[in-house]
């Protein structure tokens, strides 16, 4: 344990590192809400399921990519703070544990977020492709067949992104095949039900 002056510049300079970490990210919010704004991506994203989802929640993308990040920044410079004081102060066990606890979960919950809002941009992209006719030209159908491409490639993405982000996904991998073979076997109930309709 240090003496009481050391103890108390450890408990500063962490204070420190906090403060500094709040004002980084309010300045992360309000620079990304505003290169949202003035580049047009808040525009671009209304485009995409992810962006609606969003407007309907209050938030514009710009707002939304703000704010995550925002508290992302807060956790990484509290929990840096609070490694500072545990090194510090002789707690090499609690140091440890912060230090993998910002490894495993903040940087792991990064990689997730990053690759599932990438995914999901492009699972939307392709859907919309589906939906102007590359399939088929009855509107029906291809809505039919887009949606439920979309939601096994959403569970792909997630389960992917999961993955990178450290999470053992074997469970959930073997949930998602009945919950697969379920779908197509409503999509081709409705498939042969609309072909039913039209003899």
């Amino acid at each position: 344990m240090p003496d009481l002056w050391s103890a108390v510049f450890y408990i500063a300079v962490a204070l420190l590192i906090a403060v500094v970490g709040y004002v980084l990210g309010r300045a992360i919010r309000h620079i990304l809400d505003s290169f949202f704004r003035r580049t047009g991506l808040n525009d671009w994203f209304r485009s995409f399921n992810i962006g609606r989802a969003l407007l309907r929640s209050g938030y514009t993308a710009g707002e939304f990519f703000g704010s995550v990040a925002a508290w992302v920044v807060y956790i990484v410079f509290f929990l840096l703070a609070l490694a500072y004081i545990a090194l510090n102060f002789g707690y090499q066990d609690s140091y440890a544990l912060i230090l993998s606890i910002l490894y495993t979960y903040v940087y792991g919950f990064v990689k997730f977020f990053i690759i599932s809002i990438f995914g999901f941009i492009l699972v939307d992209g392709f859907v919309e492709y589906i939906y102007k006719g590359a399939l088929s030209k009855s509107e029906v159908v291809v809505g039919v067949v887009a949606e439920y491409v979309r939601i096994i490639l959403y569970l792909v993405v997630i389960t992917f992104a999961l993955e990178q982000g450290g999470i053992n996904v074997t469970t959930l991998s073997s949930m998602l095949t009945p919950i697969t073979w379920a779908l197509a076997a409503a999509l081709v109930a409705v498939l042969v039900a609309e072909s039913v309709k039209k003899k």
